[in-house]
């Protein structure tokens, strides 16, 4: 059977210029890489750190990556599970790039393992506002208000909005947790799925519980992490632009493995 690849949190668009380019290399030669084997893809979210396809425009600064998505995707299958940053998905992914978008999450099985897919936002018991907020931004009211403004305003805009937040986040010091994704991850895993994956935390993880495991592909736009899976073993590793080397991300402070 194919190898399974997991990816997510790249956040395209986030860093300084020189990060960006980095991010980019590494990301084109592991499409690459995987383009050369009997694989899929499965994007766990946030490849960008913000998109939004106008009716005939999209972000110019992506065009390399995409063109190498595209090349990928007209060989292998490529999966798009929309995150935070990036869930402003329309027809340019499917059709233009060729890839298998789902809004929120995918369930599949492959030998005899059941997956349960999904980016992970919105999954902290008290993240009430932004579950109403990601409410609000899906709908399709808004995205049509957001398509009045000119793209030269709208993408600059959006770009600044998510650097702001994801500053103000670390001026909150607030203490790491995964408790509650690891506890999600639990209960899926008891309803019977043997994987779960998610993102969103850029931890990565490799988690047992019972007889399945809790998977976190981490922060690719920083430590190029991701999942591989074949012949049902999953592995966390790194990818340094040639060779891919284990990876040990430590437990998180003050974690438990378990629920």
């Amino acid at each position: 059977m194919a190898t399974l690849y997991f990816l997510s949190d790249v956040h395209l668009g986030a860093h300084s210029a020189d990060q960006e380019k980095l991010k980019q290399e590494r990301l084109v030669s592991f499409f690459k890489k995987i383009e050369s084997e009997d694989a899929e893809l499965i994007i766990v979210g946030d490849l960008f750190d913000f998109w939004f396809e106008y009716s005939h425009v999209v972000p110019r600064m992506h065009f390399r990556v995409l063109g190498q998505l595209a090349n990928l995707a007209a060989k292998k299958s490529v999966r798009y599970i929309a995150g935070n940053h990036d869930f402003w998905l329309n027809s340019f992914m499917s059709n233009e790039v060729g890839m298998i978008i789902h809004p929120d999450e995918y369930i599949m099985e492959r030998d005899g393992k059941r997956f349960f897919i999904t980016h992970g936002d919105g999954l902290l018991k008290n993240d009430y506002g932004y579950r109403f907020l990601k409410k609000v931004l899906r709908s399709k009211i808004n995205i049509f208000l957001y398509r009045m403004l000119h793209p030269d305003l709208g993408v600059p805009f959006a770009l600044l909005c998510s650097h702001l937040s994801r500053h103000s986040s670390r001026r909150r010091k607030r203490p790491y947790s995964d408790r509650d994704y690891r506890a999600f991850a639990c209960e899926k895993i008891d309803e019977g799925f043997d994987f779960v994956m998610l993102g969103h935390t850029h931890w990565a993880a490799m988690l047992p519980h019972n007889q399945g495991l809790y998977l976190n592909s981490g922060f690719w736009g920083r430590y190029f992490t991701y999942i591989v899976v074949k012949d049902g073993v999953a592995q966390l590793l790194s990818w340094d632009g040639q060779e891919s080397k284990k990876y040990n991300p430590g437990i998180p402070p003050g974690n438990l493995l378990s629920k």
